[in-house]
C-alpha cells in the first residue's frame, strides 16, 4: 500500500460532493425519435435501429480526455522498465499527470532531482526512493502521450518557474527567474535546462499542461482559512480566494501563473476547482471569481463512490446521471461570477472509488469498472470535458486486493479497465448525434467521425442479455466491410474479460471483421463494450 493511501483517507468528501447532484440530467444522445424513418435500405424487421447522423456534429472529441496518472511512488526502476513502457504505450493514454495526487503538495522537485548544487541545503526529498522528475522522461520518450505536471503550491512561484525551465527550457536561455519571497535566487532559465541535460536528457520535454496544487480545499484542520476537521491535504489555506490571490506569506495561483508563464508563455495553467461549486466553503465560486479571467483550465476531481453501492447495476447508471449535472453546475457558476469566456474543464482524477480501502469487493479490478469507466469517458466528452486523467496507470495493490491501476504495479498484468482506452483511442475526432428507434435504458451509444467516409459507433451494453440492432448512417445501411473490437465480461463482478474473443489477453489483439447477422443486424453481447468502424455505402 502506498503512502498516498494514508494521506487520502478522507478524499471521499470531495467525491460525494461531486456525485450527488439533485438536478435531473438533460436529454443525452442517443435521442429516441418515434417518427424516425430508417430509409429504404434499412432492415424492415422490428429490431432496434441506431442511426448515425453524419451532419449532426455535437462537438470535437477531445484527444486529451484519454489521460491517466503516473505517481512518483512507482520509482525510477518501474518507470524505465521495458515491460512497463510497453504496457503504457499499448494503453492508448494520451496524457500522463505527474507526480501523484496528494504527493504533489509534498514533493520538493529539486531535492528529489538530487541537485548537486543544492540551492536549498536544508531541503530533503521526503521519499528518497521515489522517482525524480527526470525519471519520468523515459515514459514520454517511449510513448506518444503528453505530460501534465502538478506543482507543489506550498512552495514558491519561482521554484515552480524553475521546474518549467527544467522541463521546457534551453541552456542558452539567460532569462532571469530571480529571487523568491524567501530570498532564494533561482537564477536563469538556462541554469535549470542545463541540470536536465546533466541528467542525460538534452531535449526539452515541453510540458504544456500545469496544475497549481492538488485538492487545496481539503486541507488538514488548522492548515489555514476554512479548513475542516476531516481534511487530508497539507496546505496553507482552504479558502478559494486566498488560494488564487495569495497572502503576505504565501504565493497564490496568480503569482505562480505569472512566474511560470514568464519562462514559457505557451504553457497552459489550471486552477483547482470542485465538482459542486458551492461546496467546500464556496471554494469553486471563489476560485472562478478571482481566477476566471486568467486560468487556462478549471480542475475537477470526480470519484463515483466512497462506500460500496447497493447494487452493481446502480454503478452502471451513474455516469449519465452525474456528468450532465456536474457540467451544468460549472457553467452556471461561470455566468454567476460574470466570466464571459469558455474555460475548459480538466477532470484530472476520476475512478470508481475515492478511497480504495473501502472497495472491499475489489470492484475496481472487475468487469463493472471497465463498463463504468468507458461510459464515464463518453459522458465527459458529450458534456464538454476537454481533459481527463483516470486515477491511475499503475498504483499498487491495496491490502484488500483492489487496485486503482490500469496495470498491476508489481506484475504489469492488465486489469479489465486497461482495455477501455484502446476502445476509445480510434473513436475519431468528432462527436456525432444519433437517433434510436426505441428506448434502450441499458445501452449507452456514442457516435464519432474518423474521416469523410468513415464513422465509429461505441455501444455499451449494461444488461445481462445480448441486444441486437441494425446500424445505419443517415438512414442507410453501411458498407458490408468494417471492423469491430469487443470487450466483454461474463459477470459484473468477474475479474475475467474477453477481448475480441480471447480471454484475459496480455496484449491488444487486432480488430475483427464485423459479424453481420443474417438480417443485417449486429449483436452487442451482455456486459460489453463494442466499437464499430463503419464505412459509407
Amino acid at each position: 500500500m502506498s503512502k498516498f493511501q494514508l494521506i487520502a483517507i478522507l478524499i471521499l468528501f470531495a467525491a460525494v460532493a461531486g456525485c450527488r447532484s439533485e438536478t435531473p440530467p438533460p436529454d443525452q444522445p442517443p435521442t429516441v425519435n418515434p417518427d424516425f424513418d430508417p430509409g429504404p435500405n434499412a432492415s424492415t424487421n422490428d429490431l432496434l435501429q441506431i442511426n448515425i447522423l453524419s451532419t449532426a456534429v455535437l462537438q470535437p472529441f477531445p484527444e486529451m480526455i484519454l489521460g491517466t496518472n503516473v505517481p512518483a511512488w512507482l520509482g525510477a526502476d518501474t518507470l524505465s522498465n521495458p515491460a512497463f513502457l510497453t504496457r503504457a504505450s499499448q494503453s492508448g493514454a494520451t496524457l500522463y499527470r505527474l507526480p501523484g495526487g496528494s504527493w504533489s503538495n509534498y514533493y520538493d522537485w529539486l531535492a528529489c532531482e538530487r541537485d548537486g548544487e543544492g540551492i536549498d541545503q536544508a531541503a530533503e526529498c521526503f521519499w528518497p526512493w521515489a522517482a525524480a522528475p527526470s525519471d519520468f522522461i523515459p515514459l514520454f520518450q517511449n510513448t506518444s502521450g503528453q505530460a501534465m505536471y502538478t506543482v507543489n503550491a506550498n512552495s514558491t512561484a519561482q521554484e515552480a518557474a524553475a521546474l518549467v525551465a527544467f522541463f521546457n527550457g534551453q541552456p542558452e536561455n539567460e532569462a532571469i527567474i530571480g529571487p523568491d519571497r524567501l530570498g532564494r535566487d533561482w537564477g536563469t532559465v538556462g541554469r535549470w535546462a542545463q541540470l536536465r541535460i546533466d541528467q542525460g536528457y538534452p531535449e526539452p520535454l515541453s510540458i504544456t499542461y500545469w496544475e497549481i496544487g492538488n485538492e487545496f480545499y481539503g486541507g488538514n484542520e488548522g492548515s489555514g482559512t476554512d479548513c475542516t476537521p476531516f481534511g487530508w491535504e497539507d496546505v496553507w489555506t482552504c479558502d478559494g480566494r486566498e488560494y488564487v490571490l495569495g497572502t503576505a506569506d504565501q504565493d497564490g495561483f496568480l503569482a505562480f501563473y505569472e512566474a511560470m508563464k514568464a519562462v514559457d508563455p505557451a504553457i497552459q495553467i489550471g486552477a483547482i476547482g470542485v465538482a459542486g461549486q458551492a461546496e467546500w466553503s464556496n471554494w469553486g465560486n471563489e476560485v472562478i471569481a478571482e481566477a476566471g479571467e486568467v486560468m487556462d483550465f478549471y480542475i475537477i476531481h470526480q470519484y463515483g463512490y466512497f462506500e460500496t453501492p447497493n447494487t452493481l447495476e446502480e454503478i452502471l447508471q451513474q455516469p449519465p446521471q452525474v456528468w450532465p449535472g456536474v457540467m451544468r453546475d460549472y457553467q452556471a457558476a461561470l455566468i454567476e461570477q460574470g466570466v464571459d469566456r469558455e474555460i475548459p474543464v480538466a477532470v484530472t482524477e476520476y475512478n470508481l472509488f475515492s478511497f480504495q480501502e473501502n472497495d472491499s469487493q475489489q470492484l475496481m479490478t472487475r468487469g463493472v469498472n471497465a463498463l463504468y469507466l468507458a461510459d464515464s469517458i463518453g459522458q465527459m466528452a458529450v458534456n464538454g470535458v476537454q481533459i481527463a486523467n483516470q486515477w491511475n496507470l499503475a498504483n499498487g495493490q491495496a491490502e484488500n486486493g483492489t487496485d486503482y491501476g490500469l496495470i498491476q504495479a508489481d506484475t504489469f498484468n492488465l486489469n479489465p479497465q486497461f482495455f477501455v482506452f484502446p476502445l476509445w483511442e480510434s473513436f475519431g475526432s468528432t462527436l456525432l448525434s444519433t437517433e434510436i428507434t426505441a428506448p434502450a435504458d441499458d445501452l449507452s451509444v456514442y457516435a464519432g467521425q474518423v474521416d469523410a467516409d468513415t464513422f465509429s459507433l461505441l455501444v455499451i451494453n449494461k444488461s445481462d442479455q445480448p441486444v441486437s440492432a441494425s446500424l445505419l448512417i443517415d438512414g442507410i445501411a453501411p458498407a458490408d466491410e468494417g471492423e469491430t473490437d469487443i470487450l466483454s465480461t461474463p459477470a459484473l463482478n468477474s475479474q475475467d474479460i474477453s477481448w475480441n474473443g480471447e480471454t484475459n489477453p496480455e496484449a491488444i489483439s487486432p480488430s475483427l471483421p464485423i459479424n453481420w447477422l443474417e438480417n443485417g443486424a449486429v449483436e452487442f453481447p451482455s456486459y460489453s463494450i463494442t466499437r464499430f468502424t463503419l464505412n459509407k455505402p
